[in-house]
């Protein structure tokens, strides 16, 4: 029993260095990830995909203090679009 235990936390700690499993469930914001994937995600994440996609799709107005709160507020109606669709459409 013992054995099996520790086989258990080897296997399963390998899964979370290797990214298979995270802490929060959550994995890196990218154009293709859906608005809901956004809304779910952490704050920092959220913030570091807004910066990457902004800078991405040359939407820097994205990437300000005042355009930031636009990508959330647009994604909690619309969790079935991309992040890639809303900044290909949104003006900036």
């Amino acid at each position: 029993m013992r054995q099996t235990r520790t086989l258990f936390s080897l296997v399963l700690t390998g899964l979370i260095a290797n990214g298979a499993l995270s802490a929060c469930g959550t994995s890196e914001l990218t154009a293709s990830s859906s608005c809901r994937d956004f809304m779910n995600a952490p704050a920092s994440a959220q913030h570091e995909a807004i910066d990457k996609l902004a800078a991405q799709y040359k939407k820097p107005d994205f990437a300000t203090p005042l355009g930031e709160p636009e990508v959330p507020y647009y994604c909690s109606a619309n969790p079935g679009t991309t992040l890639g669709a809303f900044f290909a459409k949104a003006g900036g």
